[in-house]
């Protein structure tokens, strides 16, 4: 008998490692760089910015997503790592028709069904993206937390205070406090940079308190951040070719005020509707210093009336604020 607790201890001692090691195989280990942030890790080693919520979930022991230690071991969940599936063009292939009476033959061309057109860029980017406005319709703060934490994330419940009485179940999107931009080369006022930082949810009201959850994060969401009304967000379809206009102007500033942008970053530029811009088009970028040197290329997705957000489709060197947009090639 008690050779028999004895291999039954082993055998339960065994599987408790080995389904320790199993654990430990799903993650892989990032060492995180000079400059590095969850956002930039996700984008990296995923592919996906927007996935940096979830890796953060996976690393408790991080508190600011955008502060971290050069040296500092990420944990990034396998499952997040996705893989592309090639997706096969359709083959035309040619059909004859043969009569009764074999005459002459006739061939038909079957027609391939028609490839939808994709959207500019992903909804999680055009939300994210947001616009420089003139003014903003705030209608609440976030005020604070149950979890008396100042950093949250979905899906977090948080305390907020509006301008007018809120029903439960109404959606807001939650902003970071917007910025002033300042033209670049003008130093004249452009307006503020609104970027979504997420969507909250009003879910219910206690002790005089109003409490909403996050449900989607874009980028941290802290005390402080502001609310403006929800509307359902769809990126634009623009078909093939795109225009390229003869309209010059300026890029005044990029998400999260980079200063250095590249592939796939995003760009505000000075010129909207008002100067006949229009989405999906396309602009080289120059970059203006003792000599004028082209630095890539940006497409439009988004247009306000003195301004547009538009992404780096091509970039050679760094497209920073001041940089000159002109008519592509």
């Amino acid at each position: 008998m008690p050779n028999k607790r004895i291999i039954l201890l082993f055998a339960i001692a065994f599987l408790g490692i080995a389904s320790f090691v199993f654990a430990q195989q799903q993650v892989k280990e990032y060492t995180v760089q000079k400059g590095d942030t969850l956002w930039d890790i996700s984008n990296k080693e995923l592919n996906d910015a927007f996935l940096w919520p979830k890796v953060w979930k996976e690393n408790p022991e991080i508190a600011n997503p955008d502060r971290l230690k050069p040296g500092q071991i990420v944990r990034i969940p396998l499952y997040l790592i996705k893989t592309e599936e090639k997706v096969e063009e359709p083959v035309l292939e040619p059909v004859a028709e043969i009569e009764s009476k074999p005459k002459k033959e006739e061939v038909k061309k079957v027609e391939a069904a028609p490839v939808p057109e994709r959207p500019l860029v992903n909804a999680n980017l055009y939300i994210a993206s947001g616009r420089i406005a003139d003014s903003i319709l705030v209608e609440g703060t976030i005020t604070g937390a149950p979890s008396m934490r100042k950093l949250f994330g979905s899906p977090d419940f948080v305390y907020v205070k509006t301008v007018r009485q809120v029903n439960s179940g109404e959606k807001f999107y939650v902003l970071k406090q917007p910025k002033l931009i300042m033209h670049p080369i003008t130093n004249a006022k452009v307006g503020y940079l609104v970027e979504v930082a997420g969507i909250a949810e009003i879910r219910k009201f206690e002790f005089g308190e109003t409490v909403a959850q996050i449900l989607t994060t874009y980028n941290d969401i802290t005390t402080g951040d502001v609310l403006i009304p929800y509307t359902e967000m769809t990126p634009p379809v623009v078909s093939k070719p795109y225009r390229k206009p003869d309209i010059k102007g300026y890029v005044v500033a990029a998400k999260d005020l980079r200063e250095n942008n590249g592939l796939f970053d995003v760009v505000y530029i000075d010129r909207g509707k008002r100067d006949g811009v229009e989405v999906g088009d396309v602009f080289r970028t120059v970059y203006i210093g003792k000599q004028k040197v082209p630095s890539g290329a940006i497409q439009v997705f988004n247009v306000e009336q003195t301004t547009s957000a538009a992404i780096v489709r091509e970039s050679t060197i760094s497209i920073i604020p001041g940089t000159m947009t002109m008519q592509a090639e």
